[in-house]
């Protein structure tokens, strides 16, 4: 388990450290500083507990724990990433999301993972429930943002469609081991948890480092989407210009 850990360690920081050069030359940097942001953090943070574990054991489960809490929070600005960028064309809109998606965030942070550490349990068990309910607030999340996209027949690219799809799967691939981890208890699930949990993040990385690895267009996307359905692209486009239009001038007030 040690060399698995280690190896899968060494790909996810050789795929991080490829997202953020590739970034770097293709522009995307700029456009997706809030993703950008995060990639560099994770590895920082990666590349950090590497060295501790290596140089100060006796300190690496603090650490280790310390560093995956923070990291569960820091997933947020992937979510305002992808808000932001679903609703690029209306700077109001775009507001609007983001302040949604932070509000949305807040509320079930309150009423739904706070309170996962008010029960009398362990600390494991506190810290796999904290978990799990923090990944399905994402779920949760992002499921409105595509419905949104959906509903709007906004063009998400390939860059956005990418972060979405592959944050998708490793929320989806932690939910159910820590399900699975709750259901089984830690005699008989605890080595498959540390088998299957870093395995969704390498699919995650190797998701976005194809869907990020060059700048995409949405035009092509616009145009099947508006040719698609009964209300076409220009009528559903002509109705945001005017909420955007609108909500500008109320947020001038």
């Amino acid at each position: 388990m040690e060399m698995y850990s280690l190896i899968i360690g060494v790909i996810g920081l050789i795929l991080e450290a490829a997202l953020i050069l590739r970034g770097r030359r293709s522009g995307l940097l700029r456009q997706f500083s809030l993703f950008y942001s995060y990639i560099t953090f994770y590895f920082s943070v990666s590349l950090a507990i590497f060295l501790i574990y290596w140089l100060r054991q006796d300190f690496y489960p603090l650490a280790y724990w310390f560093c995956y809490l923070v990291s569960l929070l820091a997933e947020f600005a992937i979510l305002l990433e992808i808000s932001d960028h679903i609703f690029e064309p209306y700077a109001a809109i775009r507001q609007l999301g983001r302040f949604l998606t932070v509000c949305i965030c807040a509320v079930l942070c309150v009423l739904y993972i706070l309170p996962s550490f008010l029960h009398q349990r362990s600390t494991s068990e506190a810290l796999l429930e904290f978990s799990l309910r923090t990944s399905l607030t994402k779920v949760v999340i992002i499921c409105a943002l595509a419905a949104a996209a959906r509903y709007f027949r906004l063009p998400l690219g390939r860059n956005v469609a990418g972060l979405m799809m592959g944050f998708g799967l490793y929320l989806s691939v932690y939910m159910a081991n820590f399900a699975a981890a709750q259901s089984f208890g830690r005699t008989l699930y605890a080595d498959i948890l540390r088998f299957i949990g870093p395995l969704g993040s390498i699919l995650c990385l190797a998701v976005w480092t194809v869907a990020m690895w060059q700048p995409a267009s949405v035009s092509t996307s616009r145009r099947k989407l508006g040719d698609a359905g009964h209300r076409s692209w220009e009528e559903l486009s002509y109705k945001l210009v005017r909420f955007n239009s609108t909500l500008t001038r109320l947020l001038r007030k």
